[in-house]
C-alpha cells in the first residue's frame, strides 16, 4: 500500500489533468461558438451579396444601369435561368389544372 504521501501526489496529478482536461473543453467550446458564429456571418453575406445582385439586376433590366462587358455573360445566364424557371411554373400550373379523364 502506497503512503500518504503518496496518495497526496497521485491527487494533485489528477487534479492538474482535470484542469487541463477543463482548459481543452473551454477553448473547444469557444473554437465551436466563433466556427458558429462565422458561419451566420457568412449566411448574412450571401444574403446580403444576393439582395444587391437581385437589386442590379432589376436596375439593368430598367436601363438604369449599364452592364460592363464584364457581366453580360453572368446576365445573359441569368435571364435564359429566369426564362426557364417561368416556363417550368407555367408547365406545373398547367399539369395541376389538368383534370383526369373519365375512363
Amino acid at each position: 500500500m502506497g503512503s500518504l504521501k503518496d496518495l497526496g501526489g497521485r491527487n494533485v496529478q489528477i487534479a492538474k489533468l482535470l484542469e487541463k482536461i477543463r482548459d481543452r473543453l473551454i477553448v473547444r467550446s469557444l473554437v465551436g461558438k466563433r466556427k458558429l458564429d462565422r458561419t451566420a456571418t457568412r449566411r448574412e453575406l450571401d444574403e446580403a451579396l444576393r439582395d444587391l445582385g437581385e437589386r442590379y439586376r432589376e436596375l439593368a433590366r430598367a436601363g438604369k444601369v449599364d452592364v460592363p462587358a464584364d457581366l453580360a455573360g453572368p446576365m445573359q445566364l441569368v435571364r435564359g435561368l429566369e426564362d426557364r424557371l417561368a416556363t417550368q411554373d407555367r408547365e406545373i400550373r398547367l399539369l395541376e389544372s389538368e383534370q383526369p379523364s373519365a375512363a
